[in-house]
Parts: C-alpha cells; structure tokens; sequence
C-alpha cells in the first residue's frame, strides 16, 4: 500500500534512518497515517490514546529496536492486550499496519536500518498476532519475541 504517490523528488529526498529524529520523524508519520485510517483510526479512538506520550513511548520503542538505545523497558507485545480486549484485533488489522508502516518507511528512508525497521515490523505484527490469539510454541510457552539490540 503506498501512502501517497511519491515524486522522483520525494525518491530523491529519501535519507538513511540513522538518528533519534528520524525514528521520531517516522513514528509520527506512520501513526498521523495509522490514527486516521478507516481500519486502524477507530482502533485508536476505542483505545483513548494520549497521543503526545504515545508517541514519546513508540519514539522510544523505535530507537530501542533499530538505533540500539536502551529507552523503553515495557512488554511491548502486552501492552496492546488490554486494546484488544476492548476492540479485538481481526487478520486485516494487521495487514493494513504492516503495509502502512512499510509504505511510511519507504516514503521516508532508505538503507539498512529501513529495512530492519520493516522486518522487524514484520515480526511484531506477527507475534502480536500469535499471542492475542492464543497461539503458543513449543511446550506451551507463549508466543514472544526476542528483542535484542542491535
């Protein structure tokens, strides 16, 4: 899905996702795009988020999975159960996330770190997918990531 037709400029202007600002740059983007969805905005709505310490939380997150800074200490897998409780998550919730925060991705970075942003966007979606469904490993371990930094 891509979020707006890029221009040969706005290719032109695409950068390395390399600093704290760029990841604050990318979680705004995405989520200003996420929160007025058609899918994901009611979500957000049940949800009562506090944008400006969500969005210092998810800054946080970012950094931690692609910059390697040591900024956020939560369980980011539990912290969407007590939002699915309210609003159940269905497979195309997690669809449209993924192909929206690639798409911002790819509207903003280019480089290694960009691509480690989608994968490991990719693995979140996935195993938030697996835990609040009910889906287990191996004997009987909840599904969860390993995050390690870079």
């Amino acid at each position: 899905m891509i979020v707006r037709p890029l221009t040969d400029d706005d290719l032109a202007d695409r950068g390395l996702l390399a600093t704290r600002e760029d990841v604050a740059l990318l979680v705004r983007s995405f989520y200003r795009y996420a929160a007025m969805d058609e899918l994901l905005g009611p979500i957000f709505h049940a949800a009562d988020v506090i944008w400006d310490d969500h969005l210092v939380t998810l800054t946080d997150f970012w950094s931690w999975q692609l910059l390697g800074e040591r900024c956020y200490t939560r369980q980011p897998l539990r912290a969407h159960e007590p939002v699915h409780a309210r609003t159940p998550f269905a497979d195309e919730h997690y669809e449209r996330w993924l192909d929206l925060f690639v798409s911002t991705v790819d509207e903003l970075f280019v480089g290694d770190t960009a691509e480690l942003a989608k994968h490991r966007a990719t693995k979140m979606a996935t195993a938030l997918r697996k835990l609040l469904n009910g889906e287990y490993g191996e004997a009987g371990v909840p599904t969860e990531p390993l995050w390690t930094a870079r």
